[in-house]
């Protein structure tokens, strides 16, 4: 198992090194918001926040992608249109599937924003 798959399972048990404990915030709050997505979703999301989040500008991300995954492109644009966020995954295989939810790309973003969120405010600083 990586280094990113050890980190990931240990957000998802609760169980985060102290550094991860924003992340593992964010989690607790994003899983309360989607309470019918599975443990893998959920896993997923969480992988790819920990992997990294680009920004790229105000309101549209990068999300690297990953084959072990599921993903068929080495990167994802997210991004907000209209108050809601948007991912290029839906314009591929698919798509229209994970159009009607919310893809794991779609949720890296908003663990990682709420993440940086909650590390701004701590005792601690920025991380």
């Amino acid at each position: 198992m990586d280094e990113i798959a050890r980190k990931a399972r240990e957000v998802l048990r609760g169980n985060p090194p102290p550094e991860l404990e924003s992340l593992a915030l964010a989690y607790r709050q994003l899983r309360s918001e989607f309470p019918g997505k599975s443990e893998s979703w959920f896993y997923r999301a969480v992988y790819r926040a920990l992997a990294g989040v680009e920004t790229l500008r105000e309101g549209h991300w990068l999300v690297k992608g990953f084959p072990e995954l599921g993903d068929s492109r080495p990167f994802y644009n997210v991004w907000l249109a209209g108050g809601r966020y948007k991912c290029d995954c839906f314009y591929h295989a698919h798509g229209y599937s994970r159009e009607r939810g919310i893809c794991t790309h779609i949720a890296a973003v908003m663990l990682w924003r709420r993440q940086t969120r909650l590390s701004e405010f701590s005792p601690s600083g920025r991380q």
